[in-house]
């Protein structure tokens, strides 16, 4: 099962940078990891793109850095440039959308800066590209395409146990499941909210997971069409839903499973 870009009214050959987000979410090297921490919570990023002064792209950092990095009791007040990574993969401004979504399924990133003449000018994501599928009919259940099985952490879990969980994983939403088999949901950046509100101390991370979990939960069952489940996503601004069959967690489904089937 495929669906053609086209499909979705976008045209492969159109530049990428007319879909992607503008002006991209940026911070310089020297900028304080806790200052970067709070701007991926207030921007609603799960990333954000390093430059130097003259807004040349010279790195990135993730949510994931930025959790690994208070897990191991690094100091807030560390420099941006200390853990973030430097192999970046980007797009060029005349790339086009064809050429870009073969970049993504190939490298398996969620998200690639824009640069023109090497000077950072937007950020384009998965979402960017999938939430334009929201009304096209895939023809194809979320059966086919979800992650069955999926990881999930148990509602007696403690909160420093979930970030392990999420660092380990590197998934940025952790279905949890209660002792009377309720579903909820953690996303990365709850944990992260939780840590800057503790001053990023670990001994007070020992609250269980389901206090801070997000229990109004939006759902897909497994013979919706995908279209459905993107258009969900689109409009909840999630990158992923729980697939629940019998009021049972059978499946997982996300942006990028529903990007791999684009074509």
């Amino acid at each position: 099962m495929t669906v053609e870009l086209e499909k979705a009214g976008l045209n492969r050959f159109q530049k990428i940078i007319t879909i992607a987000s503008k002006p991209p979410e940026y911070c310089e090297e020297n900028e304080e990891i806790a200052n970067v921490a709070e701007q991926i919570l207030t921007s609603n990023h799960r990333s954000v793109t390093v430059v130097s002064g003259n807004m040349q792209l010279v790195g990135v950092i993730t949510i994931m850095d930025v959790l690994n990095f208070f897990l191991r009791e690094g100091n807030p007040s560390e420099k941006t440039s200390s853990i973030m990574s430097r192999d970046v993969l980007f797009c060029d401004a005349s790339d086009t959308i064809g050429f870009a979504l073969q970049k993504f399924k190939i490298s398996r990133r969620g998200r690639f800066p824009i640069t023109e003449k090497k000077t950072l000018v937007a950020v384009v994501t998965e979402h960017d590209i999938v939430k334009h599928f929201s009304d096209v009919d895939f023809e194809a259940t979320v059966e086919e395409v979800m992650t069955t099985k999926p990881f999930f952490v148990r509602s007696k879990f403690t909160i420093i146990d979930c970030l392990k969980s999420i660092v380990n994983t590197r998934y940025r939403r952790l279905p949890i499941v209660g002792e009377d088999d309720s579903i909820s949901i953690i996303a990365a950046e709850d944990v992260l909210k939780k840590f800057a509100e503790v001053g990023y101390n670990k001994s007070k991370l020992m609250d269980r997971v389901d206090t801070i979990s997000i229990k109004k939960i939006f759902s897909v069952s497994k013979d919706d069409d995908i279209s459905l489940a993107v258009k969900m996503m689109s409009d909840n601004d999630v990158g992923g839903l729980p697939v629940i069959d019998n009021k049972k967690l059978i499946g997982f489904i996300t942006e990028r499973d529903v990007l791999e089937e684009i074509i």
